[in-house]
């Protein structure tokens, strides 16, 4: 532990060292009358001044070394320093100007704002006179300071300030409209995330009442330090209470930060069961809980503590949460892989956190001066991630209840069995059977073969433009008429009940490419298709050989997998199939194989040369034949490879292989991505102006960009453009054959 004590220190010493500026000169800030003011960080300049606080001299000051600020994030490096900051301002319009301007920070150990008046400074905000202090605070939530000048005046404001635990300091400029509209807005917010957690904590503390079970307790408890966390954030409790002690309000912080993470760690325990399921990790989290629980306790004494020794206690108060919110979802995602996948939400919800956490902590503690930081999201934040466990806790008593329906059912059938062992009573028994294998192989049809729909579809209109064509006297119009509503029915059935009947892109060419995790494409369609073997005693093994990412069109892409495993589960009565996922020279290279009953070898290379569109390797067994070339079409769309490599009376192996499969992929910006791309106009959807305006003027074929990968987007934008891709983009995205062919010839 003092090793990565050590390791951080240095780490905040040589990241946040602020570029110089020459002495004396202090760009100057125009401001317009009942506007809010540009970004403040490039206007800043800021002095360290050791030693114990007292009025700075202006004249000193301004003839010292004066440092900038990098970046956009206004941070003046690790705290405890005396800082003293200057920004000149000017109302650049021609009417007088009225402006507010705030700090962001409620608790500082030292804090005066200055005004220069003929070559003095004058204090205007005194935050060491606690009466001041909580004047200025209950005003406007934040230390702050009204602006008036004049036409064409200038001003020069000085800040003074010593913090314990962080030097950010939010510095904006607004009108008083904005200022306090947002303000406004930031009450509401915390209202309502405050709300929605004592509402959750509500109904856990009503679920333990009712089932006994100790998680729905330490949930509750840790939404009641989240919702504490919540109003001290936002600096309430600072306003109200604690506005003339600012080492009490650091401990307070500290002390509900690790408070929530102990009881976030305890409900863990309790509900994953990690003593039993997960021993290692069981102590890993009971350490953690003991070192939270030591650092909640040394807090009452903070303010006796040493600079030095306050310092390390508020690193560690961080540690600890970084080390909670890291570790939780490893054991969410491990518990999600072995007792179930209803337990997603837990996995989700902490893994949101611990973004968020560990983003705040390294912005927080000045490491990169230039990371933003906007504090207002750990509320929502916050809100999601209890709302994600509270819906884990849900569907894990669905699953329980559901078991034990089960399980009583299994019961009263084998009371049954063994009570009427009539042959009539075991007739109806295989009749069961036999009707429910029936419905879901039925179901596995409609979705395995819902593009036949659409051929008939097509059918049907085809032979409505013929009538209309030879019909000039309009005798068949009831006939036209009939044909038509028939065709415009059955495209309502298809459009509502088969899933991924819209995205009927593997016939017309247009694909939305997107960057996905293996894990991503396979496993749905083992949970898809694991009942359905399972009902036929079959097995269905699914393996991702290490970190492989694709760049491909998912949807797509699982539709013909679907399609190939179907044929699979019709076509095997023993043994079972098996999919495995690996990446082999950029390329991710797909074998399905199964233990059926395999084909001929003319239907074999009749599939492989796709000179047929529909083939039925047995005539006894249901089904249109068309799934296969579905999915080679599919395949080829995206240009890769579909092959049977074999197919014997014990079993078939198909191979696929995919363009673009890389370990990892690199995030790039819209305008690093549409710089290389040649004879491709890259538009931002999501932007609809631009996306317009760009999509008017395009010479070049069009490709756009967006967030929004559902189906109406989908048929929409296959309307207008030529090919999407989803976001966030990646370099990768230019290797795939798609955009990369285009680079070097013109279609």
């Amino acid at each position: 532990m003092k090793l990565l004590y050590a390791v951080l220190g240095l780490m905040a010493l040589f990241a946040a060292q602020p570029a110089r500026a020459e002495a004396g000169q202090l760009p100057v800030l125009d401001l317009e009358a009942h506007e809010d003011a540009p970004p403040l960080a490039p206007f800043v300049r800021f002095a360290k001044r050791p030693g114990e606080t007292r009025t700075p001299q202006l004249d000193k000051i301004l003839a010292g070394p004066l440092q900038r600020i990098e970046g956009p994030t206004i941070h003046f490096g690790p705290p405890g320093t005396r800082t003293v900051v200057l920004l000149k301002v000017r109302n650049a319009s021609y009417e007088q100007g009225s402006w507010i301007l705030t700090t962001g920070r409620g608790s500082l150990k030292h804090f005066r704002l200055y005004e220069a008046r003929r070559g003095q400074l004058s204090l205007i905000v005194d935050g060491t006179n606690s009466e001041a202090a909580r004047r200025n605070l209950g005003t406007y939530q934040a230390f702050s300071a009204e602006l008036a000048l004049a036409p064409r005046q200038e001003k020069l404001v000085a800040i003074e300030f010593v913090s314990e635990n962080s030097t950010y300091m939010p510095l904006r400029i607004q009108s008083y409209g904005s200022f306090f509209k947002e303000r406004r807005a930031n009450i509401s917010m915390v209202s309502g995330v405050v709300v929605g957690a004592l509402t959750l904590l509500l109904l856990n503390f009503l679920f333990f009442s009712i089932t006994g079970f100790r998680e729905f307790l330490w949930l509750a408890v840790a939404e009641a330090f989240f919702a504490l966390n919540t109003i001290h954030s936002e600096g309430y409790i600072t306003i109200f209470f604690l506005y003339d002690k600012p080492l009490t309000g650091v401990a307070v912080e500290d002390f509900i930060k690790c408070g929530f993470a102990a009881s976030m760690a305890q409900f863990c325990r309790s509900f994953v069961n990690t003593r039993i399921n997960f021993p290692r990790r069981d102590m890993a989290l009971k350490a953690l809980i003991f070192f939270a629980v030591a650092v909640m306790l040394l807090q009452p004494g903070l303010a006796a503590y040493p600079a030095g020794m306050r310092f390390f206690l508020h690193l560690s108060g961080w540690l600890v949460a970084v080390a909670v919110a890291l570790f939780l979802p490893f054991v969410g995602y491990a518990a999600m892989r072995q007792l179930g996948y209803q337990l997603w939400p837990l996995f989700v919800g902490w893994a949101s956190l611990a973004l968020f956490i560990i983003y705040a902590a390294i912005a927080s503690m000045g490491v990169f001066t230039w990371l933003p930081i906007n504090w207002h999201l750990a509320g929502p934040v916050g809100l999601f991630e209890s709302v994600m466990v509270t819906l884990a806790l849900g569907l894990n008593l669905k699953k329980i209840q559901q078991e034990k329906i089960a399980a009583d059912a299994n019961y009263a059938r084998s009371l049954s069995e063994r009570l009427e062992m009539s042959e009539q009573a075991k007739r109806l028994a295989e009749e069961k059977a036999s009707a429910l294998e029936t419905v879901n192989s039925q179901n596995a049809l409609l979705h395995a073969s819902g593009h036949d729909s659409r051929q008939v579809i097509l059918a049907l209109n085809s032979a409505v433009d013929v009538l209309k064509r030879r019909d000039g006297s309009g005798a068949d119009r009831g006939l036209v008429e009939m044909l038509e509503s028939s065709a415009d029915y059955l495209n309502e059935i298809v459009s509502t009940t088969i899933s991924g009947a819209n995205i009927a892109a593997g016939d017309s060419g247009f694909v939305a490419l997107s960057s996905f995790r293996a894990q991503a494409l396979v496993e749905p369609l083992s949970m898809m298709f694991k009942t359905l073997f399972a009902g036929k005693k079959l097995s269905l093994d699914v393996r991702v050989d290490g970190d492989i990412t694709i760049i491909s069109d998912k949807p797509l892409l699982m539709r013909a997998l679907a399609n190939l495993i179907s044929n699979s589960y019709k076509f095997t009565d023993r043994g079972g199939a098996s999919i495995a996922l690996s990446l082999a020279g950029g390329q991710a290279m797909i074998v399905i194989r199964d233990s059926g009953i395999g084909m001929p070898a003319e239907v074999v290379a009749a599939l492989n040369s796709g000179t047929e569109s529909r083939i039925r390797a047995d005539e006894n067994v249901q089904g249109t034949g068309s799934g296969f070339g579905s999915a080679r079409r599919i395949i080829h769309t995206l240009h890769g490879s579909l092959k049977i490599e074999s197919s014997t009376a014990d079993g078939t192996e198909i191979r696929i292989l995919l363009p673009a499969a890389f370990a990892t992929t690199t995030p790039v910006s819209i305008e690093e991505l549409r710089a290389p791309l040649k004879g491709w106009t890259l538009l931002d959807f999501d932007d609809r102006p631009g996306f317009e305006t760009g999509l008017a003027t395009a010479a070049s074929r069009v490709a756009a960009l967006t967030y929004d990968d559902t189906t109406v987007t989908r048929g929409r934008l296959s309307e207008l453009v030529d090919m999407v891709a989803i976001k966030p983009p990646c370099r990768e995205l230019l290797a795939h054959p798609l955009f990369a062919a285009d680079r070097s010839e013109q279609v």
